[in-house]
């Protein structure tokens, strides 16, 4: 679980589009800061790179302390948009969170350990990239580990498997698969054809060709022999 990322965020008083593109020429992204029920939806701007950081490391579960004239409020991102074209920041949505209260995130699954099953000649394949627990919001953890150094070939292994942190409950299908070692596939001429798959020949197999060719000239002509020098028109 990382720390929460602190966050300077100023209140907005202009509005529209204008304002919204010199806030992003100054290093700033519009945001809104959803109420809790004590209070109206605050508009704000907040530092692009941090969040854009805190995003693309530590994902949507990061959790901010915003700081604010009206004082410091605990929130995490539910909502972000980004220039389709750019990939940069248009706006950022945040919720305030109850560090008491248990929620439900969705935190992705990553792969540790060798399978032996791959040792053996198998494929590993990781079905399942992300999982939902509910946990409280400073437990979130970053990621799930499963560990496949058990996993053998023609085997599976479930999300029960996963290594979930103390204090977090799984909400997903714990029977559901989330990594299988296969044994790999093999493709035929036959399937390429039916595929429509054409394998060029590389220059040294078509040098090797116009050879072959040369030499079946050569033979039969040696075969064919001269012509009969006194056979009659």
């Amino acid at each position: 679980m990382a720390e929460n990322v602190e966050l300077k965020a100023r209140e907005r008083e202009g509005r529209g589009k204008n304002d919204a593109r010199r806030l992003r020429v100054s290093g700033f992204v519009p945001a809104v800061l959803y109420s809790d029920g004590s209070e109206e939806n605050v508009v704000l701007a907040v530092p692009d790179r941090v969040v854009d950081y805190t995003l693309t490391h530590f994902g949507d579960n990061a959790l901010y302390d915003l700081e604010r004239d009206g004082g410091t409020t605990t929130a995490r991102v539910v909502d972000v948009q980004r220039n389709p074209v750019s990939g940069c920041l248009i706006h950022v949505d945040f919720a305030p969170v109850d560090m008491t209260e248990r929620i439900v995130v969705t935190v992705p699954v990553a792969i540790t350990g060798e399978s032996p099953g791959v040792d053996e000649g198998g494929v590993l394949q990781q079905v399942a990239y992300e999982i939902e627990l509910e946990t409280l919001p400073g437990n979130i953890p970053q990621e799930v580990e499963l560990d496949v150094s058990r996993l053998g070939l023609n085997e599976n292994l479930t999300l029960a498997d996963l290594s979930i942190p103390e204090g977090a409950t799984l909400i997903s299908d714990p029977e559901e698969v989330a990594a299988t070692v296969t044994p790999p596939t093999e493709i035929t001429d036959e399937d390429m054809e039916a595929a429509g798959i054409v394998e060029e020949p590389s220059d040294e197999e078509e040098a090797a060709e116009r050879e072959e060719a040369a030499e079946d000239a050569q033979t039969s002509d040696e075969e064919t022999g001269p012509a009969d020098q006194n056979a009659q028109p």
